[in-house]
C-alpha cells in the first residue's frame, strides 16, 4: 500500500474530489483523517512519566510508523490518499519518521471563497446572520484551534518547504474535470478517471455524520461551481479584513 497526503483548505472542493476519486478502483481517498491525531497522541507518549523512566524510543517510533499501515489495512486500496493538516511542522516532523519522502497534493480555493461557504452553511441553517457571524468566521481562522487556521499553516509551511508537493486548483477541479484528474493521475502515477455517476462521499458503508446539515453533500447531478456572490454571506468588514490580512502565502 502507497499513503500520499491531500492538505488543503476545508470548503476547497475535498469532499467532491473524495468521491470522484473513490469510484476509482485500488485508490481511496480519506474523511477529514483522524491520523493527524493518532500519530501526535503516540508522539507525545514520549513525554510520559512512565516512558521517561525507560525511554526505548525505537519501540515506540515503531507503533508510530505502522499506525498508518494499520489503520488503512482493511480499506481494500493499493493507493491511499489522506486528508488533513499533514503540512504543519509538528505533525510534518512526525511524518517524516514514516516516509522519508511523502507526496503531498495541494488543493487550493481563494480563502474568502473558503469562508463565504462556510457562512452560507451557518446562515442557510438560521445558525448566524451576516451581520453577527463574524466571530465564528475569525474562530476558523484561529492557527492553533480553527479549522481553517491549521490548514492554512500546514499549506504555507508546504509551500515553503522542499517538500515534494504539486498544487490544483479548485476552480479547475469544478470546470474542467478531466484535464484535473489528468494531471492529478500523472502526478500520483494512477489512472484516474471521472465516474459516470457522482456519488455521496462514502467509505463502504459509513458517510459523514454532520452536526451541520449539508456540510460534506455534494451535488450528484453534475460537477459545477455553486453560484453564489461571497457578498451575499460575508459583511463588507469581514471581507476588506481578508483582503488585507489574507494569512496564505499564495
Amino acid at each position: 500500500m502507497n499513503i500520499n497526503f491531500l492538505c488543503s483548505l476545508p470548503r476547497a472542493g475535498n469532499t467532491l474530489l473524495g468521491s470522484i476519486i473513490n469510484e476509482n478502483q485500488g485508490i481511496k481517498c480519506s474523511p477529514n483523517s483522524i491520523c493527524t491525531d493518532i500519530l501526535f497522541k503516540l508522539n507525545s507518549l514520549k513525554s510520559n512519566d512512565i516512558y521517561r523512566n525507560f525511554p526505548k524510543e525505537s519501540s515506540l517510533d515503531n507503533l508510530i510508523k505502522q499506525s498508518l499501515y494499520e489503520y488503512y489495512k482493511d480499506w481494500e486500496s493499493d493507493l491511499i490518499l489522506d486528508r488533513g493538516p499533514w503540512g504543519t511542522p509538528d505533525n510534518l516532523k512526525i511524518l517524516k519518521k514514516i516516509f522519508i519522502k511523502p507526496k503531498f497534493v495541494i488543493l487550493l480555493r481563494p480563502l474568502i471563497e473558503c469562508l463565504a461557504s462556510f457562512a452560507k452553511l451557518q446562515i442557510d441553517n438560521k445558525n448566524y446572520t451576516k451581520n453577527n457571524i463574524d466571530k465564528y468566521l475569525l474562530g476558523l481562522l484561529n492557527f492553533d484551534t480553527g479549522v481553517i487556521g491549521k490548514n492554512i499553516c500546514s499549506v504555507n509551511n508546504l509551500l515553503k518547504s522542499n517538500e515534494q508537493y504539486k498544487i490544483f486548483y479548485y476552480t479547475d477541479l469544478v470546470n474542467n474535470i478531466d484535464l484535473f484528474l489528468n494531471n492529478l493521475g500523472n502526478y500520483l502515477n494512477f489512472n484516474l478517471k471521472k465516474p459516470h455517476k457522482l456519488k455521496q462521499y462514502k467509505i463502504g458503508n459509513i458517510s459523514y455524520i454532520d452536526d451541520i446539515p449539508n456540510l460534506h453533500k455534494i451535488k450528484i447531478g453534475s460537477i459545477e461551481k455553486s453560484n453564489y456572490a461571497v457578498e451575499d454571506y460575508l459583511n463588507y468588514d469581514m471581507i476588506q479584513f481578508i483582503k488585507n490580512n489574507n494569512p496564505l502565502d499564495i
